[in-house]
């Protein structure tokens, strides 16, 4: 907005309308005396312009942003701590104590629901999702009676602090949006207002009238944790009752209906997480020079669950997630320990997957032979 307003063009303002017989050469008393006042003005205008743009949800960031979308009654997302199931040999560790793997430290807590033990990250954020199953937990203390400590299945991935850009877009639609009525973008937007919802299919009517399901998926593309669903649960629609219902064989747990959360009365609402669709690649590899075949599986695994998570998170809700061989294909063509790959399978076929309206894609296993 002030772009134009220098301090060359200010000086040269103030120079050119100077009392007549005054010396505004460089370096006389005039001169000297103005040039250090309009430098700290100048300074003035660009932090004036930087203000402005703080004022406005489209230009604001960070803490600015955050203040602006309060008032719409939008948050940001915050970071949440990855956790894995804790296993034990021994003495089960009183729960608080804390244990470490390669400098990340994790606490030992408890499922008050279920009674599971699981270990989470000290610190929040995806960082802490990168530990395999059977890696050893090493008790920071000494713990009578414990001979071994594992880390067992991922129990809910931990997630990053939302960034700018998707914080602002949730915020313009809340503010162009209309009053909440309760309808399928406000049970969305009601669901990936939690922390670590990074997405949710929203399904009205899928068991008859006054029905709505919502089907969550976490900030890396995976289902979304048991603890997690609970919470979105209990937020749009606590089911206090025990009301439950069957169908196609499975048990789903169904809110009251009795407007005690965000949803309106009558409406029975249900969260579920995703259904995992385990996918196995396989390909034969044609390596680099100096690449081995573990090396090429953990790079392919790698780019193929950042393809997967793209997938899933940025695929209009309408639309089939589609899994492509061709997708993938092109991923091979670009990993460093690759100089060509062939016969390449999507769990043992050469077409394209495409899952159904509850599944997000996973990998089952890369195969490189």
């Amino acid at each position: 907005m002030f772009e134009d307003i220098t301090y060359e063009r200010l000086l040269q303002n103030v120079l050119d309308n100077s009392p007549p017989g005054i010396d505004t050469r460089q370096g006389s008393i005039f001169y000297d005396s103005v040039s250090g006042v309009l430098l700290e003005i100048a300074k003035l205008y660009t932090d004036l312009d930087l203000v402005i743009q703080m004022t406005t949800v489209r230009t604001a960031t960070g803490d600015a942003l955050d203040t602006k979308a309060e008032e719409y009654g939008v948050y940001r997302l915050q970071a949440t701590p990855a956790k894995y199931l804790a296993l034990f040999d021994g003495t089960i560790p009183q729960v608080g104590e804390r244990f470490y793997y390669d400098l990340a430290y994790f606490v030992l807590k408890q499922d008050e629901d279920t009674g599971t033990y699981f270990f989470e990250a000290e610190v929040p954020g995806e960082q802490g999702n990168n530990i395999y199953a059977g890696t050893p937990a090493v008790p920071v203390n000494y713990i009578e009676g414990l001979i071994s400590a594992t880390f067992g299945e991922i129990y809910e991935h931990g997630s990053d602090a939302e960034d700018d850009e998707s914080f602002r877009e949730r915020v313009l639609e809340k503010i162009a949006g209309p009053a909440e009525n309760g309808n399928k973008q406000h049970y969305k937007t009601w669901c990936e207002s939690i922390d670590g919802v990074g997405r949710a299919r929203i399904v009205p009517l899928w068991n008859g009238e006054n029905t709505v399901k919502a089907v969550l998926i976490d900030t890396t593309g995976q289902p979304l944790g048991e603890a997690k669903v609970k919470e979105v649960q209990d937020y749009i629609d606590p089911a206090d009752k025990g009301m439950t219902a069957v169908v196609d064989g499975k048990i789903y747990v169904v809110g009251d209906g009795l407007g005690n959360g965000r949803a309106n009365i009558g409406a029975h609402f249900t969260a579920v997480a995703a259904s995992p669709l385990s996918i196995t690649v396989a390909f034969k590899a044609e390596l680099a020079q100096g690449a081995n075949l573990e090396a090429a599986r953990t790079e392919a695994e790698e780019a193929i669950k950042e393809y997967f998570r793209g997938l899933v998170l940025e695929t209009e809700d309408e639309e089939p997630v589609i899994v492509r061989v061709s997708a993938v294909g092109a991923i091979l063509s670009g990993l460093r320990n690759l100089i060509d790959y062939s016969g390449l399978t999507l769990n043992g076929d050469i077409l394209n997957i495409t899952t159904g309206e509850d599944d997000v894609p996973v990998i089952g296993e890369v195969v490189v032979t």
